[in-house]
């Protein structure tokens, strides 16, 4: 996972960031080369790990690669983007996805039938609406807000509007991870009938060899909705494209102030550049109003959004003892006590809840389990890391002990568990949330799922049937992308300061601030 980065250094082992630049030397002998030059190249590999495809062009970054002749002639490896630089197979491989999502955006729509013109609700604001009827208009319609701005609202009545105008019409949910598509699915099924819904992954028959979805076997859907689009990263993009039939159409929602994906080429924020939304006319709606009431959260988060790192330190440093978010000085070298004492307390409480759960009859299950997951969606306790100070794995060796990686047997029964892979024929995708229940022999996980139809179901199941399973008391704030708490913790172990890791920071706070629905504790250095 990407990981908050001193300025200079990148998680990378620096043998690859070594052996890419002494491959690019070999294939294209640079006319200069140097420390500079070494130096750009470690820099784009940085900006590929934390989704980026390009860095910001200095006048020394500038001058090393006029030097190096890395930027003349099309088969050059480096490429200017505007006041940008970057790797040239994956900035073409970026305006290629652009552009035939553009040219989906305007293709041929299909007819409605006649006299089926539903009214709006009259809950929609104006922006809401321009939303709605944005379907009418465009075969791709790009739906961007930040979070209480009624995204989801606004997504069921588009699939109202659809529905009626196109009776028939068949809608399929998406999101990336396994977590987000669950909310998705939820959501929508809370105001309307479940439609189908999983990760993009499964929708597409992600296996060992490949996609089983393609163009000559594409996805039988007129419509996709897919959320969280600020997860989605070029290769599942390029994969999608590839299984989409012609006349599908695509609702593409997401925040842009989030983190980029995981992996390489963050096309939610390319989308969300101006010189890109404008190809997409009325196609692209972004709302502002927000309907949340979240108090200092949302007032920290806005500073946020509008990069603003100096005013957010100034609203932190101003926070009344009432505020919905509170910020408490810890030295490093110590564990900080409100993580503990907050552990202790939730793990008696899913204790308590687990109770039998190993005994219940399969129809049981989900009536018995459903006040564990209930709280187990009320905390979440983030690190901007996985490694480190108040890292992931810090707190799980301080709250586990010698247990942390150890089996899942000697893990204690109500501890939350996180799925590491995608396995389809158990209903689970990475970053499935699970509890521990039972014991002994009679010791499973239990996890929350949606089913390919868009219910909810109860799966209880043998360690053994898990690949990847880890413990989840905290996750790092990637993983925690498409999941939301009332109470939220953040273990922030690094200053606040510019230069060019102060981007990945703001957007690190911003998606952290972002999980909590109703209160949020800020764990920082003294």
């Amino acid at each position: 996972m990407t990981e908050l980065l001193p300025q200079g250094t990148s998680t990378w082992p620096s043998s690859f960031t070594a052996g890419l630049h002494a491959a690019l030397r070999r294939r294209i002998p640079p006319r200069a080369d140097g420390p500079a030059l070494e130096e750009l190249s470690r820099d784009l590999v940085l900006a590929l790990e934390q989704g980026e495809l390009t860095v910001a062009l200095t006048p020394e970054r500038l001058a090393a690669a006029q030097a190096s002749g890395w930027l003349e002639g099309d088969a050059s490896p480096l490429l200017l983007q505007g006041d940008r630089l970057g790797w040239r197979r994956w900035l073409q491989a970026m305006e290629q996805v652009v552009a035939e999502l553009v040219e989906r955006a305007h293709a041929p729509l299909p007819k409605p039938v006649e006299a089926a013109d539903p009214e709006l609700s009259d809950r929609l604001n104006a922006e809401q609406c321009a939303a709605v009827r944005a379907l009418d208009q465009a075969s791709v319609v790009l739906l961007s807000g930040g979070p209480g701005t009624g995204k989801t609202s606004t997504v069921v009545e588009i699939l109202a509007r659809a529905e009626a105008r196109h009776p028939g019409l068949r809608i399929g949910l998406a999101a990336p991870t396994g977590k987000a598509a669950r909310r998705l699915g939820e959501a929508v099924m809370a105001q309307r009938a479940p439609l189908p819904c999983s990760t993009l992954h499964r929708w597409l028959e992600a296996g060992s060899r490949g996609f089983g979805r393609h163009r000559q076997r594409p996805l039988e859907l007129d419509l996709l909705v897919i959320d969280e689009m600020s997860m989605l990263d070029l290769a599942l993009t390029q994969a999608l494209l590839e299984a989409l039939p012609s006349g599908c159409r695509l609702l593409l929602v997401g925040d842009p102030a989030q983190l980029p994906p995981v992996g390489s080429g963050a096309v939610w924020h390319r989308l969300q550049q101006s010189d890109v939304r404008g190809r997409f006319g009325a196609g692209a709606v972004h709302l502002e109003r927000t309907y949340r009431n979240r108090g200092a959260l949302a007032q920290v988060a806005q500073q946020l959004r509008q990069g603003n790192l100096e005013a957010f330190a100034a609203d932190l440093a101003a926070l009344p003892e009432q505020a919905n978010l509170q910020v408490h000085p810890w030295p490093l070298r110590r564990f900080p006590a409100l993580v503990r004492q907050r552990w202790i307390q939730r793990l008696q409480q899913l204790q308590a809840l687990t109770v039998d759960l190993d005994r219940c009859t399969e129809q049981e299950l989900m009536a018995a389990s459903r006040p564990l997951f209930a709280l187990l969606e009320q905390d979440l306790l983030l690190c901007p890391r996985r490694r480190g100070p108040w890292s992931l794995d810090d707190v799980h060796r301080t709250l586990l002990g010698a247990n942390a990686a150890g089996r899942v047997e000697r893990w204690p029964i109500g501890l939350p568990v996180i799925c590491g892979s995608n396995q389809p024929e158990l209903g689970l995708a990475n970053g499935d949330l699970g509890v521990v229940i039972g014991a002994g022999s009679e010791r499973r996980l239990l996890f929350q799922v949606v089913d390919p139809g868009g219910r909810l179901e109860v799966r209880r199941l043998h360690p053994a049937r898990l690949r990847r399973l880890e413990p989840a008391v905290a996750l790092t704030i990637h993983r925690a992308q498409g999941s939301e708490a009332d109470r939220v913790i953040v273990l922030w172990p690094d200053p606040l300061e510019d230069g060019p890791a102060a981007e990945h920071q703001r957007r690190l706070l911003y998606t952290a601030i972002t999980r909590a629905r109703a209160s949020l504790d800020l764990v920082t250095l003294i």
